[in-house]
């Protein structure tokens, strides 16, 4: 009888442990317009050029409750690149430039971390991607081509504290086929996709 208790015990200790897994769908994944391996060149309005150079794409697993015996995992998938630090620590290392993941509802978020040379986009919270279906998307023409698919990425409202920093991006122009096409700082200067 102890035996069977104890078998029984762990059975049901390895069944709690195998918690709930959300994974991305189809239309998850075509959020992503990237492949890892690009280069992405941009040029201010006041004709500075500066780069990022992605190196991998990777769809991964978070654990974010891997304290909990019956935690949620969720999928990700995450662009990872090189870019410039404004403080020139970290030269060289590699920040995820953009994310896609699932949540903890279930809901597929957006995660945006621009990081350029004078340039930092603040945005604490992800952008739930049911947000942005609620909305059209707008056209846009740069001096580099024509968009028809951008959606205006704003900080939240937790980035007001970083307003008064000088490299505080005011919004980010996201197509959903190619990606970051322009960037806006608060001192007017923009950042457009070259190539």
């Amino acid at each position: 009888m102890k035996k069977q208790l104890i078998s029984f015990v762990l059975y049901s200790l390895i069944l709690a442990s195998c918690g709930k897994l959300n994974r991305l769908s189809e239309e998850d994944y075509s959020w992503m317009p990237y492949n890892g391996d690009e280069t992405l060149v941009f040029k201010s309005s006041t004709g500075e050029i500066d780069s990022i150079f992605l190196i991998k794409k990777d769809t991964l697993l978070a654990y974010p409750e891997a304290q909990s015996i019956n935690g949620v995992k969720y999928e990700e998938v995450a662009v990872f690149c090189n870019h410039y630090r404004q403080d020139n620590q970290n030269v060289g290392r590699s920040y995820y430039l953009f994310k896609v993941q699932k949540a903890k509802d279930n809901r597929a978020e957006l995660v945006f971390d621009l990081s350029t040379k004078g340039n930092k986009f603040y945005r604490l919270l992800p952008v739930k991607i049911y947000s942005l279906r609620k909305e059209s998307p707008v056209s846009l023409e740069t001096s580099f081509g024509k968009y028809n698919d951008i959606y205006i990425i704003y900080p939240d409202d937790n980035a007001k504290d970083f307003y008064q920093l000088s490299n505080f991006v005011t919004k980010l122009y996201w197509s959903k086929s190619q990606g970051l096409i322009r960037f806006d700082k608060k001192d007017g200067v923009f950042w457009e996709l070259s190539r």
